[in-house]
């Protein structure tokens, strides 16, 4: 029996070594770095045989456990990096991934800071970790530089007739573009710029420590030479603008000096007349859209913060047709004046008899002022404003004049009134009857006096 038990022994003893082998599983060290600085690169993407399996931690490495049968295809992905790609044995513990930064463009635009025009020609020397690289710029006073992504590079910069500048271009992870401006000999630009719009102020006054440099020019510049190192006042004024006075010192890296002026509030006054030139008060002005006032009882309004410009405005009240136009504010407070005429409507009158019946040419007067007649139809029409109480009256031979007052409703673009007239007595008729009466009574009188006949006296009983 124990014959037999021994082989049985050592089979299940190689078996159970063949498993443990074939199980052992392989602990693989990943640690990635910049190949620059050395320094460790946190949450960069691992993949593992083409899947994404994990991201590195705050010290760059990553623990890849495996059963130590296959190699392994490594990948390390992270922005601003080109990628890392290798197999890695399948016994391998530790591996050292040094990633590549991503190339990117650095353009250098260099100008003129007196004319603005491009500067050609110009030496730029850039370096950054004991990498260094030199270009001229072109003519249009271009550099381009390939560098690393994720670099803070020195730039030196040298032209002929200008002043050496210096600087630094801080490159991220995308293409940058940077701007320097040379001081040719020992001028100095001084830009003016409105402070609301950033415009160029042209024709802005600089004085240098109370001594006038000059004007700014179309562009907002003035270009004047200074001595460096010194502690400068300057005065800007201009007509229209707070003056601004500033002390500052103008070093030799100094090329130009921007300087922000705020317009100055200058004032107005608006008047609002209507077309009898009386003032209208309650009238609403809108300055650029916006409601920003009302008349007084004289027809005006100040705004006293009103800057140098142009606006838009706009006179508005009920019964009044809307004014606008545009107005400009200088150098001094004026007076804006505005004329408002009524709103009408058109009013029809007809004239007719009792009977309804139209009649023509007759005479019509509002406010006792003659307007025309009544045509054919017997109607004319005429124009008259809202809320306002109206005399009309109709005249017309052969009948008795008529009046009455209306009043228009603002709101009512049209309306009508109808005056009857009365037939009045013909005068030539009456006179004739007169007449006629005259007569008869005449002959009546006649009659009586002289048309009796002589009688016989008889003699009364009382008479004798």
């Amino acid at each position: 029996m124990y014959r037999y038990r021994s082989p049985f022994l050592l089979l299940l003893l190689c078996l159970f070594l063949l498993c443990s082998t074939v199980q052992a599983a392989i602990d693989l060290q990943i640690t990635v770095r910049d190949s620059i600085d050395n320094t460790s690169i946190p949450n960069a993407v691992v993949y593992v045989n083409g899947q994404d399996f994990a991201r590195t931690n705050n010290n760059g490495q990553y623990f890849l456990s495996h059963n130590g049968q296959n190699d392994q295809r490594i990948r390390i992905s992270m922005v601003g990096y080109t990628d890392w790609e290798n197999i890695v044995p399948k016994n391998q513990e530790t591996l050292i991934v040094n990633m590549s930064r991503k190339a990117v463009t650095l353009t250098i635009n260099l100008y003129d800071s007196d004319t603005l025009s491009p500067v050609p020609g110009a030496v730029v020397n850039i370096s950054a970790m004991n990498s260094t690289q030199s270009k001229q710029s072109d003519a249009a006073g271009v550099v381009t530089f390939i560098v690393n992504a994720n670099m803070l590079y020195s730039v030196d910069i040298n032209a002929p007739n200008y002043e050496p500048r210096s600087g630094t271009a801080d490159v991220g992870m995308d293409n940058k573009a940077i701007q320097f401006w040379l001081l040719s000999g020992n001028k100095y630009s001084f830009v003016v710029k409105d402070k609301a719009s950033k415009a160029p102020v042209p024709g802005a006054e600089i004085r240098l420590n109370s001594i006038p440099a000059g004007k700014t020019d179309e562009r907002g510049i003035l270009s004047t030479p200074v001595a460096r190192g010194r502690t400068y006042t300057i005065e800007v004024k201009k007509d229209g603008y707070e003056s601004v006075t500033e002390s500052r010192i103008i070093s030799q890296g100094d090329a130009i000096y921007i300087i922000e002026i705020a317009k100055a509030p200058i004032g107005a006054f608006v008047y609002v007349y209507d077309e009898n030139n009386n003032p209208v008060k309650g009238a609403e002005i809108y300055i650029s859209g916006n409601l920003s006032g009302t008349t007084n009882e004289y027809g005006r309004h100040t705004f006293p913060d009103l800057v140098f410009g142009s606006y838009p405005v706009e006179i508005r009240k009920t019964g009044y047709n809307p004014s606008n136009r545009t107005i400009t504010v200088s150098n001094k407070s004026e007076d804006y004046s505005f004329t408002l005429t009524a709103e009408s409507s058109a009013l029809t009158i007809s004239v007719s008899d009792k009977e309804a019946k139209e009649i023509p040419q007759a005479v019509i007067s509002v406010d006792g002022t003659v307007i025309g007649q009544t045509d054919d139809h017997g109607r004319i029409i005429t124009s008259v404003r809202f809320n306002r109480v109206y005399n009309i009256s109709a005249t017309r031979e052969g009948y008795l004049p008529a009046s009455l007052q209306r009043e228009v409703v603002a709101g009512n673009t049209t309306d009508s009134v109808t005056l009857r007239l009365d037939k009045s007595m013909d005068l030539g008729f009456l006179g004739i009857i007169g007449g006629v009466i005259l007569v008869v009574l005449a002959l009546f009188v006649v009659f009586r006096k002289f048309g009796r006949k002589p009688g016989h006296h008889v003699t009364r009983r009382n008479e004798i």
